[in-house]
């Protein structure tokens, strides 16, 4: 294949020669500098991803044991080791879960009073009845309305009310009348929806559960004659905008320079006209600092904020400072609070509890009080008990996990490699199949890591970080039942269950320290700690800290003082960092690059040579064989 593509050329006229295939074979063996070359980028390439197959695989390790957002696998917490579990005799009235701090035994129970939180409920419904106008013609007959009843649509048909001694009251007693039929409750007492005269304008209210009330045009329109517009509803939309909205309340709403503007619990809120009250009340209810809930219930067509934090005090101070919002809703912003909020009462172990939530601590219990006692009720009973098999579990996952890197560790570290499998060139790819390509490149990446040093540190430093003893910890792992079987493991541990269940038993503090004691005298990694401070926080902490530091060494985007990072990211980096392009590997490719194309500039002027060489030879030919046609035809002269 030609380094460039060159321009159309006509070769060998005069010698007879294949002069691109002459130069495509002399080229072929000029390439052989930069197929070497291209090989070793791909190689360097190779390895890098190789480097970070292991930067991501320590990452994931560490992100899943020691991540304090993932709480399922978080093994840095005290309630990770000493587990318990609880037995309530009722669920429904307390639950109880043990922290680290709890102690085996049993606890009695007895809810005398539930938390409950500050309300301020509207005092009123807030959305006007359907009304309409002055009726002024009362011969409706033919004419008909659509009333709909919480999803319910029946059509209503009018009659001729105008030759009654009092049309309007005729008109109440008819329509009210055939509601009654249509929606089934000819009872009065227990009718849904309710028609009255309102100063000479007719009035529907619902009652009895009923709700939503909407009227539309019938299929012979009489809603026009009753002064009543299609569409009118007497529940109002929380999609509705605060402009419209201000026509639908039974309350004024007024604005203030067309804006309402008030403060809850500290919180300052302003809204215009063109928001909408679903937007008011989300707005309300993400802000923490307001701290409360406001919710709009159409079937009792009622405003209700309730306090986030629950107990007895002052949860709900509302201010308004322009317009009328709260007034509107039927909430007195000056004392807003119709449900006061009380305290949670428990009587644990004979002694009287009083806390502000329902969910609380005592004595390293966690007690979720869920429903009052009778005063004539004795109470339940806590049972905790040492939850062995939790703390099994974490350890077992946390062992499976470690031996799936040191398997990582040892295929890569002992592979061998075959220097008979180089990457393929361009051409030596053309010349094979898809799959055959995939199966050369695979043989050719095995044993690129084979003993390399940085890989045998890391495998070395956690393995001896599991061995060595704790300071002040009276155990080991292998004393514990978890050990290596023999050489041939290569670091892979394996659990005696019987054993490690017997010391979680026996020795649950130990146990727990063993994994996670914190160093007293250097309680935090940093990239900066000296020798010394390494050497004493290495002695001092459990075998996860150990583990922890020595994958940070490794992969921490982080720079120590000298202005290095994780030593797998200086050697290869990772995706995402500055490492990607400043590692030593990502420099070794670039430095390949550069000289692949140093050498693609003298491959292209080399074969520019042997084309310009060629084409002298042809030009040659062709004067050798004009002066051989004249000798001839000289000669045959003669």
């Amino acid at each position: 294949m030609a380094i460039i593509n060159p321009n159309f050329r006509v070769s060998g006229l005069a010698s007879g020669m294949d002069t691109d295939e002459l130069v495509r074979q002399l080229m072929t063996a000029e390439r052989v500098p930069l197929n070497k070359l291209q090989q070793k980028r791909q190689l360097a390439e190779w390895r890098q991803d190789a480097y970070r197959e292991f930067t991501n695989a320590l990452r994931s390790f560490k992100d899943k044991f020691f991540d304090v957002t993932k709480k399922t696998n978080y093994l840095l917490s005290d309630n990770t080791f000493k587990a318990f579990s609880t037995v309530s005799t009722a669920d429904a009235y307390v639950t109880a879960r043990g922290t680290a701090q709890a102690m085996t035994g049993s606890h009695t129970v007895k809810v005398m009073q539930l938390a409950t939180a500050d309300k301020a409920v509207s005092g009123t419904s807030v959305s006007k009845p359907v009304t309409g106008t002055d009726i002024t013609e009362y011969n409706l007959e033919g004419k008909s309305i659509q009333v709909t009843l919480d999803g319910v649509t029946r059509e209503i048909a009018l009659s001729d009310y105008s030759t009654a001694e009092s049309p309007i009251d005729a008109l109440v007693g008819d329509l009210q009348s055939k509601l009654d039929v249509a929606f089934g409750n000819t009872n009065p007492a227990e009718r849904k929806i309710v028609v009255t005269n309102s100063g000479n304008q007719l009035q529907l209210a619902t009652q009895n559960g009923a709700t939503e009330l909407t009227l539309m045009t019938g299929t012979e329109d009489g809603l026009a004659s009753l002064g009543i517009s299609s569409g009118a509803t007497n529940r109002i939309s929380t999609d509705s905008k605060l402009g419209d909205l201000a026509s639908q309340l039974s309350g004024n709403l007024a604005f203030d320079g067309g804006k309402v503007s008030f403060s809850i619990n500290g919180e300052t809120f302003t809204f215009s006209g063109d928001d909408t009250l679903q937007k008011v009340m989300d707005t309300i209810n993400n802000s923490t600092k307001a701290n409360v809930t406001l919710r709009y219930d159409e079937t009792t067509d009622k405003f209700t904020m309730t306090a986030k934090q629950t107990g007895a005090g002052d949860n709900i101070s509302i201010t308004e400072t322009a317009g009328n919002f709260f007034a509107a809703i039927g909430i007195n912003a000056a004392n807003p609070v119709t449900e006061q909020g009380v305290d949670a009462i428990a009587v644990i172990d004979n002694v009287t509890v009083t806390r502000s939530t329902n969910t609380f601590t005592v004595n390293g219990l966690e007690y979720t009080l869920k429903k009052q006692h009778k005063a004539e009720q004795t109470g339940e009973t806590i049972t905790v008990e040492q939850n062995v098999d939790a703390v099994y579990d974490a350890i077992s996952t946390f062992v499976d996990e470690y031996n799936k890197l040191v398997d990582l560790f040892n295929t890569e570290l002992n592979e061998k490699y075959d220097k008979d499998y180089q990457p393929l060139t361009d051409e030596q790819k053309e010349a094979l199949s898809e799959d055959e390509v995939e199966k050369w490149e695979k043989r050719a990446k095995n044993g690129l890591l084979r003993n390399d040093s940085i890989l045998q540190k890391i495998q070395s430093d956690m393995r001896m970080a599991l061995i060595n003893s704790v300071e002040s910890v009276g155990i080991s792992l292998s004393s514990i039942g978890i050990s290596s079987k023999s050489y041939e493991d290569k670091g892979k541990l394996y659990i005696d269950e019987t054993k490690l269940k017997e010391a979680i038993r026996q020795k649950p503090d130990e146990v727990k320290n063993l994994f996670k004691q914190q160093s007293e005298d250097v309680p935090s990694y940093t990239r900066n700690l000296t020798s010394d401070e390494r050497s004493t926080r290495y002695k001092q902490q459990g075998l996860l800290y150990r583990i922890s530091d020595i994958i940070e060494d490794n992969i921490t985007t982080l720079r120590d003082k000298d202005g290095r990072k994780g030593v797998l990211l200086e050697k290869a980096g990772i995706e995402g960092d500055l490492s990607e392009f400043n590692s030593s590997l990502a420099k070794e490719v670039d430095d390949y690059n550069d000289r692949i194309a140093e050498l693609l500039e003298k491959l292209v002027i080399k074969e520019e040579n042997y084309y310009t060489q060629f084409s002298r030879l042809e030009t040659y030919m062709s004067r050798m064989n004009s002066q051989m046609d004249w000798l001839t035809s000289q000669l045959s002269a003669m």
